[in-house]
């Protein structure tokens, strides 16, 4: 492919290698399931460059691949922050995108695009995602061989080749951490505190966990995005959940762990604390969503709204085609009638920002907490953390009342 008599595919090549020897793979691997590509611009510095450019015309990836989320693409009318709310830049958006769809880029649009992609990677298959929810979910739930190649998305998607690094090396992928759960985790928050707590004790290592009880879909989801934000787990084992990892002999391949740690009530009530660092009890704005809700968390949303009415500002964000559904069901009318607003593609620490005048806010996400500080540093944004409906709660009231559920 470094001769091809296409210049882009030679350019692209060349790039794979140097990424490739910076990353000390030995050997490249071909692109059997997906690959994932920010969308945001139409240039690609780390190639020089633009997508619409008439050179362009006429190519396609090869790789079968989707956008990540772009831009607020429904119910920007509602969000009341520009520019996402102008008209104009919401037509300019839409025609970057219309140039990446040209070269064969499906717009999906969502952070949480593994649960609604009709693509999936089965066990074993050669991936390049986005997002720190979606790698250890294609690496550990999925079964798949999957990394963050960040700059290097698009040569990937055009060859449909990608350096073997990381967790396309099988060796790579072997659990050399046992984590205990030693606690019982019941709520969704239980789940987004112990993946934190997990992610801060092992860093980059692989883990073997055991004691995860029968988390749902939900519950493995906030979980996979806080043991990628508190630490940097890409892979970790499940036995009976990981596909490579029956029992955690197999996912540790018959060694002894090089460190057995044990995660207790007490590690995840340190976490807590550290993500509820506000002090004013007033709340101005309350962000759910984050990775984007499914139908199912939108559900809970929408019945513990119906009949009431927000004092502070709401946002639910969720994915293109959930919008879409939650419209059919009436689900963005009890919303907007409540005074929230529903909103597809926003990400308040990546994309959008918080609303004009918040000084407070809440939400159910360590992720979320930990980057929309960052975002406004040196600004002291006040952060409130809970569950579900201790957000909603503060959103109906205006105050936030949320504890800790204690436990043991």
């Amino acid at each position: 492919m470094l001769k091809s008599d296409d210049w882009l595919t030679r350019r692209c090549m060349e790039y794979l290698v140097k990424y490739g020897e910076a990353a000390g793979a030995e050997r490249m691997v071909d692109i059997d399931g997906s690959v994932v590509i920010p969308t945001y611009s139409t240039t690609i510095p780390q190639l020089g460059i633009d997508i619409t450019s008439p050179e362009l015309y006429g190519k396609r990836v090869k790789a079968f691949t989707i956008s990540r989320d772009y831009g607020v693409t429904k119910g920007w009318e509602d969000i009341g922050i520009p520019p996402w709310n102008d008209p104009d830049y919401v037509r300019q958006q839409e025609q970057v995108m219309k140039h990446w769809m040209r070269l064969g880029v499906h717009p999906v649009n969502s952070c949480a695009y593994y649960l609604i992609q009709t693509y999936k990677p089965t066990p074993g298959q050669y991936c390049s995602w986005h997002e720190s929810s979606a790698v250890p979910y294609g690496n550990a739930i999925l079964g798949a061989r999957v990394n963050f190649d960040l700059g290097a998305e698009f040569a990937i998607a055009y060859t449909g080749k990608a350096p073997a690094y990381d967790m396309r090396v099988d060796e790579n992928r072997i659990a050399t951490r046992l984590v205990k759960c030693e606690t019982e985790l019941k709520s969704d928050m239980d789940y987004d505190l112990f993946g934190w707590a997990v992610g801060e004790a092992v860093g980059v290592e692989v883990p073997v966990i055991t004691g995860l009880g029968k988390p749902t879909q939900t519950q493995i989801i906030k979980m996979n995005t806080e043991l990628n934000t508190g630490g940097q787990v890409r892979m970790y084992h499940v036995p009976g959940l990981t596909p490579e990892a029956p029992t955690v002999e197999h996912a540790l391949k018959r060694q002894k762990p090089v460190e057995t740690i044990k995660i207790t009530r007490e590690d995840l009530k340190k976490v807590y604390e550290k993500m509820n660092y506000a002090s004013n009890e007033n709340v101005d704005f309350v962000y759910l969503g984050c990775p984007f809700y499914s139908l199912g968390e939108l559900r809970r949303v929408v019945y513990y709204l119906e009949g009431k009415k927000c004092r502070a500002n709401l946002w639910v964000v969720v994915d293109d085609w959930t919008f879409e559904i939650a419209e059919k069901m009436g689900y963005r009318d009890i919303i907007k009638k409540a005074g929230g607003v529903l909103l597809s593609g926003a990400c308040a620490c990546v994309r959008t920002g918080v609303p004009p005048n918040t000084d407070v806010m809440a939400t159910d996400s360590c992720k979320q907490n930990y980057y929309i500080t960052g975002r406004y540093y040196p600004k002291k944004l006040e952060v409130w953390y809970g569950t579900m409906e201790e957000c909603l709660e503060a959103a109906v009231t205006g105050k936030w009342r949320g504890k800790w559920p204690g436990g043991k």
